[in-house]
């Protein structure tokens, strides 16, 4: 049987929900490992990671989307209507690059967990690192290949989306 999957002009509220909750997770677990190690590092964290997230994605990558300005699976579609002028949705792909800026956010405390363990080992630290490279480098995925991907009406352009269906 050959479902279709449908595409969303607007995606449900809950969409966006589910998975900035998730963000937020990260977030804090980041800044709760990376506390660990310095506080004045642990902070750097949580600004980068807001201002790349809700700053720095809307106004390269989001601003070329065609849900620019609509409700798409992250909510940053109207972030960046909010925040930014609309730019020519023919750049999406191209633009899609910057989206190498949220890399720290996802890797940076999953990195310094490690080597704090391996230097000062606590089953709580490992725990903890542990939680949040499950919850940055799985969780996220997930929720986006299953909640986003499937519906996002720019997914035959989007490189993301592209390298996605070319591991099936």
């Amino acid at each position: 049987m050959n479902q279709q999957t449908v595409s969303y002009e607007n995606y449900p509220w809950t969409t966006p929900l589910v998975e900035n909750f998730v963000w937020f997770e990260v977030y804090l677990l980041g800044f709760v490992i990376i506390l660990l190690f310095n506080i004045w590092a642990a902070h750097i964290y949580l600004v980068y990671s807001l201002v790349c997230m809700y700053i720095i994605i809307p106004r390269f990558v989001c601003t070329s989307c065609s849900y620019y300005g609509k409700t798409c699976h992250s909510g940053q579609g109207r972030i960046s209507a909010l925040l930014f002028s609309k730019r020519d949705t023919n750049l999406f792909s191209s633009n899609f690059k910057y989206m190498r800026f949220a890399g720290p956010v996802f890797l940076l405390p999953l990195i310094i967990g490690i080597i704090l363990n391996f230097f000062h080992y606590s089953f709580a630290l490992a725990l903890l690192t542990f939680v949040f490279g499950i919850t940055a480098l799985c969780c996220t995925r997930y929720i986006t290949l299953n909640l986003g991907c499937p519906h996002c009406n720019q997914k035959s352009v989007c490189p993301g989306c592209k390298k996605i269906q070319n591991k099936q």
